[in-house]
């Protein structure tokens, strides 16, 4: 017969919301970590986590847990899983930010964990527990075997969310991309949390043991220390999730610039069929973009044959008068030459030897500028300006 302390009622909405938030970004997760290695250590992570928070369940312990007659069998389980779990974002973040160290860091790593955890069955092994307790933690205030299973685990834990805050932090400043240094940054802050958390967890304990006064009584200690380890937990959701957000919003974007230059394409390339390319590019929007922003500016290189001085310098004149930007200005005069020269071109004219010999305007390598440039003249290719310019130079072709 097994008497059970009572969780908090305040704290179960939370707790449960927090285990439907771990297990849906582990699901999330798991096509990504299937399909690619380097993704795996953190899919593991966040399922060691909802593993671990799901067994601390009182539905879930009272059919798996209780029958075996070990009291906080669940809690040392939770922990060795907690362990597991930090020792995977260690394994994540060193990968992306010090590939290098791996070499050296994956026997270290796996030898920490494995020694932990034994420690941990041995400590437990050792910690009087007469009674099935919700909070191992208060439970074992000032006792000393209780205690240094405590300090085991929340010792392993500082260290390796203090090396993951320093890390993810680290890379984040130099990571490409808004949406990744973003949920790196908040990945690292989180981390921090997590080390704060334990920290707090480990100077309450440690006062108690040596029977000295903590900055706080019981009750607030653990109310502070419930908040930091949400806070922790949601810092950490949230910045596994902005990196895919971003990715989800640019998929979305591409897609859209895809749709809005192929018209131009489709025009652009009756001039010079040749330019398009047969090898197949998947279904990625953004490599499909990326193909047709190549064809579209060779189409364009190669109009310049039929470009003159004098027809370049009209177009420049006359987007000048509209009195837009200076790059909506670039893209109209562009767009009114290019029509030009397009139109000398589909009517069979050779290319002109007094053509432009001027370079064309160097390509951005950055590849949302780029798509920027191209949807620019999109656009101004459909302006009536650029409709009555071809008008008045359709009889003198470029």
């Amino acid at each position: 017969m097994h008497s059970v302390t009572p969780p908090s009622k305040k704290v179960r909405p939370i707790k449960t919301a927090v285990v439907i938030a771990l297990w849906v970004v582990a699901l999330w997760r798991l096509p990504a970590a299937i399909r690619i290695p380097r993704q795996r250590p953190l899919w593991t992570a966040f399922a060691c986590v909802a593993v671990a928070s799901t067994i601390a369940r009182p539905a879930v312990k009272s059919i798996v847990i209780l029958p075996t007659g070990i009291n906080n069998l669940a809690t040392v389980l939770q922990h060795i899983l907690g362990m597991g779990g930090s020792t995977a974002v260690l394994f994540f973040v060193i990968a992306m930010a010090k590939p290098d160290a791996l070499r050296w860091g994956r026997p270290l790593l796996y030898s920490c964990a494995a020694v932990g955890s034994a420690l941990l069955v041995v400590f437990f092994a050792l910690t009087p527990r007469p009674v099935e307790t919700h909070n191992f933690f208060e439970a074992n205030l000032g006792q000393p075997m209780g205690t240094a299973y405590c300090l085991t685990f929340l010792g392993y834990l500082t260290v390796a969310m203090t090396i993951a805050s320093w890390l993810f932090l680290s890379y984040g400043r130099r990571a490409a991309g808004t949406s990744l240094r973003a949920g790196l940054r908040l990945l690292g802050v989180g981390a921090a949390f997590g080390a704060i958390y334990t920290s707090w967890r480990i100077g309450h304990m440690t006062t108690r043991l040596a029977g000295v006064p903590f900055v706080a009584d019981d009750d607030t200690a653990q109310s502070v220390a419930d908040l930091v380890e949400y806070t922790s937990i949601a810092l950490i959701i949230l910045g596994n999730s902005v990196p895919a957000v971003g990715v989800l919003w640019r998929t979305i974007t591409y897609r859209r610039a895809l749709t809005e230059v192929r018209p131009l394409w489709a025009q652009l390339i009756e001039a010079a069929p040749g330019v398009v390319l047969d090898e197949p590019v998947g279904r990625s929007p953004r490599l499909q973009l990326h193909r047709r922003l190549i064809e579209i500016w060779d189409v364009v290189l190669i109009l310049r044959a039929h470009a003159s001085a004098e027809l370049l310098a009209a177009a420049h004149r006359e987007a000048q008068t509209a009195g837009l930007s200076p790059d909506v200005t670039a893209r109209l005069a562009e767009a009114m030459w290019i029509r030009v020269a397009w139109l000398a071109a589909v009517q069979g004219a050779e290319p002109r030897a007094d053509a432009s010999q001027e370079a064309a305007d160097e390509q951005d390598t950055e590849f949302d500028a780029e798509v920027r440039k191209a949807l620019g003249l999109a656009r101004a290719f459909r302006d009536p300006r650029t409709t009555a310019f071809v008008r008045q130079h359709q009889e003198q072709p470029a």
